[in-house]
């Protein structure tokens, strides 16, 4: 049996570099540094950077520097020299410099592999988990044959989005979405420009409960920004110099919650409990006019007079993550009357454009109408009374960014509105977006119709699949299992997803049965309102170890199945807790796999947290690399852990970095772990 690249020694040092740069949330001085680093020239602070991440927001984003690395490692002999394997993923002298010339950041997800076809032809590398899409884009990037699912509706659209249509459609697909999404951004502007100032930029608005003495606001001031807050208490809003931010009368949401809804189904007397306080302007901030109120009451009586096409499904009770908004009752009251009048509208407009693409070309329409359903679901996270006012920035704090901190949604005392028809929806698709790009989706798209070489005969499958059952459709067929798996107790991803598919479910309803026909593996409907939950491969509060280690270990006797013998797989793994690499390690020894190798790389940004509750996470991931458990080879664990040492000491986010003891005890004493346990 041939011994692999990735169970000998990988240069940890230039993927680690590549992937933490990658996944920083600031990136331009870290792509200026590179270019530093490597000797090359830059013409100026401005990349072409349109990350995959922007086509929706999605738990657990990896890497596409390591998911690259390792499929590649995965396949090569053992004996492949370190020179030609950077060679061959794209890290080049010849293609680093005409990245950088040409505007993108000198990093591996923009460089094209440098593969012979013919070595990866007949391979399979197989994702059954595969979230956002990293590891089967690159798979698909480097010309394996490509198998990947996900066990969640929102994610099985994210990842045909991502991977399957722009290969199968290569540019015109490209093209189409960039003409109906200029399509939408015109509608939006004239059917809802007269609901919004034509100068403004956002809305600050304070939240009221009506009491018999008036209205009681929720807060009595808000940081603006650096040096300046708005005063809310009694009268008019003032300007005031910065000071601490007013806390939230959590003892009034309940009620506010109850005169919203009583508002939204018709009392336009009730809509004092949305103030509009503070308008964004190019310059600033000003305290709101009665003409801005007056906007926001004429987006109601617009409501009243033709009801919004909103989801009208409720909040579910087993939703962790709604359980603080749960008294909200149903997902149409996500929204003001001016949220719930533009997402209406534009929910209907897309529906529209669903039947006529269904006409011309019932897939290649589907696929069409799902982005411009993702950019909506974009504005939703924007655009609703879940979100709030990030001073530091001087931006919207999107809704999903509560469940970032907190791991639910909350309701502030005051949230921040967009403006749809100029601003916002301009800024989710960028249409027109050329060189420069601030996170829109038709530069994503175009990027990878550049990047992915075609799907010819099918190489690319995708589908909605259970972990917990694969063996019943896939069988001795991957040469490969590159698996980055839930980490134990972090998130919850069916209650992430069903903020987002009601508007999916909604605004897609014509062409779900073409969207998911013969692609799902498990007993589910996308007729269905929530997202599956019963086999998802997480550890729920209370019950993590065992429930943790019983899925993974079913889903890794499921995934030995689905490999041939001579296969190899590939975990990701982090978290701070050792707890939770015990219930990895007895799962890897319940499915009968034997660790040949333990290899640490950077695949987190410092400031993100990858522990539940805002503590500090581990920035780095172990990839375990493991085969069945009676072909495995020999393994000299104290080789392979003199080797893990001294890789651990090259896997920096930046050359000069000092990891943190703890993080270095942490993942040393996983090693341990792993070797005794599995």
């Amino acid at each position: 049996m041939e011994r692999k690249l990735i169970e000998d020694v990988l240069p940890v040092d230039v993927i680690s570099r590549d992937a933490g740069i990658e996944m920083s949330f600031k990136p331009t001085p870290s792509y200026l540094a590179r270019c530093r680093e490597l000797g090359l020239p830059h013409p100026g602070r401005k990349f072409f950077d349109p990350k995959i991440r922007s086509l929706l927001p999605w738990l657990a984003r990896r890497s596409r520097a390591v998911a690259r690395a390792l499929n590649l490692a995965a396949i090569l002999p053992a004996a492949t020299p370190p020179d030609l394997y950077l060679r061959m993923l794209g890290f080049s002298k010849e293609q680093l410099p005409a990245l950088v010339a040409a505007g993108y950041p000198p990093l591996l997800s923009y460089a094209r592999p440098e593969v012979d076809p013919s070595l990866l032809e007949s391979v399979v590398i197989m994702d059954p988990m595969a979230g956002g899409g990293t590891i089967p884009l690159e798979a698909a990037i480097l010309g394996a044959r490509t198998i990947a699912g996900d066990y969640n509706p929102v994610a099985f659209l994210i990842l045909r989005a991502t991977v399957e249509w722009p290969a199968r459609y290569g540019p015109d697909l490209y093209r189409r979405v960039r003409e109906e999404a200029r399509a939408l951004i015109a509608f939006a502007r004239e059917a809802l420009a007269p609901y919004y100032g034509g100068e403004d930029r956002g809305y600050l608005i304070l939240r009221q409960a009506l009491s018999d003495s008036g209205p009681i606001p929720l807060v009595s001031s808000v940081i603006l920004g650096r040096g300046i807050a708005l005063q809310l208490n009694g009268g008019r809003p003032r300007l005031a110099p910065a000071s601490v931010r007013g806390p939230t009368r959590r003892d009034l949401i309940e009620p506010w919650i109850q005169q919203h809804r009583a508002m939204m189904q018709g009392n336009p007397d009730l809509l004092i409990t949305h103030r509009v306080v503070a308008v964004q302007e190019r310059g600033g901030f000003r305290p709101a006019r009665e003409e801005d109120q007056e906007l926001l009451r004429r987006a109601l009586e617009a409501n009243m007079a033709s009801l919004p096409l909103l989801p009208d499904t409720d909040l579910p009770e087993d939703n962790r993550i709604f359980r603080k908004i749960r008294a909200l009752g149903s997902y149409r009251y996500l929204f003001n009357p001016r949220q719930a009048l533009a997402m209406g509208r534009l929910i209907r407009y897309v529906r529209e454009r669903v039947r006529a693409l269904a006409r011309e070309d019932p897939e290649f329409g589907a696929a069409v109408a799902t982005y411009l359903a993702f950019g909506l679901c974009r504005l939703a996270d924007f655009n609703s009374i879940l979100t709030s006012w990030n001073e530091r920035q001087g931006t919207i704090r999107d809704a999903l960014g509560s469940y970032y901190k907190f791991r639910e949604l909350r309701l502030e005392g005051v949230y921040a509105e967009a403006v749809v028809p100029y601003r916002t929806l301009e800024w989710i698709f960028e249409p027109d977006a050329e060189r420069e790009t601030a996170g829109g989706i038709c530069p994503v798209l175009k990027e990878l119709t550049r990047s992915l070489r075609g799907d010819l005969g099918g190489r690319i499958q995708i589908f909605m699949m259970d972990a917990l059952q694969l063996s019943r459709h896939f069988r001795r067929l991957a040469d490969v299992i590159n698996v980055d798996p839930p980490y134990f107790d972090v998130h919850g991803y069916s209650d992430f997803s069903e903020f987002f598919w009601p508007i999916l479910q909604t605004t897609l309803e014509e062409a779900l049965p073409v969207l998911f026909g013969g692609r799902v593996l498990l007993d589910w409907s996308p007729a269905m309102r929530t997202a599956p939950r019963q086999h998802e491969v997480i550890g729920r509060m209370g019950r993590e170890d065992e429930e943790f280690e019983g899925r993974l270990a079913q889903a890794l006797q499921e995934m030995r199945e689905a490999l041939k013998d001579d296969g190899l797989l590939v975990l990701w793994f982090s978290h701070r807790e050792l707890k939770a690499w015990q219930a990895v390690a007895r799962a890897l020894h319940r499915s009968r796999f034997t660790v040949v190798n333990v290899i640490p790389l950077v695949s987190e940004h410092p400031t993100r947290s990858v522990t539940r509750g805002g503590r500090g996470g581990i920035h780095r991931v172990l990839v375990v690399v493991a085969r069945k458990a009676e072909f495995a080879p020999v393994v000299d664990i104290d080789t392979l852990r003199e080797r893990f040492l001294a890789q651990l000491q090259k896997a920096r986010l930046f050359p000069h970095e000092r990891i943190d003891p703890a993080e270095m005890e942490t993942l040393a004493s996983a090693l341990e772990i792993l070797f005794r346990e599995a």
